[in-house]
């Protein structure tokens, strides 16, 4: 399969930040709902996330933003279904220039991180590499399930370590999963918890 669009020839090395160690940098939690789950051949439709601060953990910034689909010929009417895609639900979508450009500014320096960070990133470099723009985030990634997956792998109340199973572990409510931002919202609620109970 070809993919749907051409990669920018030229993309700018990513600036130095001054937010200091990785203790003390701001943590991006981010979620994407895509058109499928092939990076560079589906695409982002859904950006949702969450900026805290490191130690305290306090929200400083919400992000959520969806992005129309340029090629609904290369999207999974599975994933379609799953996100709940509509016409009416995307009629004010923007670019995603315009989104990962947005995203970029909030997540400036920030340490990314997510639940299954790795299909999530995979995305966002695909885009980033569409739209000609450099990798915005400190270059260390945090992923949510690994960290589950490692302190609760004996739990016998964990069979798949979802976000789902996460959520109901710690009595956390997803008001609207598959939607960007209330993942990311639940992926931080999680992580909370997590610290809470080291």
């Amino acid at each position: 399969m070809q993919p749907s669009y051409q990669l920018a020839k030229e993309i700018p090395e990513p600036e130095k930040t001054d937010k200091g160690p990785m203790k003390n940098r701001p943590i991006l939690f981010l979620d994407l709902e895509t058109t499928g789950l092939n990076p560079g051949y589906q695409e982002i439709c859904d950006i949702g996330a969450v900026l805290v601060s490191q130690p305290g953990l306090e929200i400083l910034q919400k992000f959520e933003r969806k992005v129309k689909p340029e090629h609904f010929e290369t999207a999974s009417k599975e994933a379609l279904q799953i996100i709940g895609y509509t016409p009416e639900k995307w009629a004010g979508a923007i670019s995603l220039q315009q989104g990962l450009s947005e995203l970029a500014e909030i997540g400036q320096g920030a340490m990314l991180a997510g639940f299954n960070v790795t299909f999530d990133w995979a995305f966002l470099q695909a885009g980033f590499n569409q739209v000609g723009l450099p990798d915005p985030f400190y270059y260390h990634r945090y992923d949510l399930m690994s960290a589950m997956f490692t302190k609760y792998y004996d739990n016998n109340k964990f069979s798949r370590f979802s976000l789902s199973e996460c959520c109901r572990f710690f009595g956390i409510t997803n008001r609207a999963a598959h939607t960007a931002l209330s993942d990311a919202e639940a992926t931080y609620e999680v992580y909370a918890a997590m610290m809470r109970a080291v």
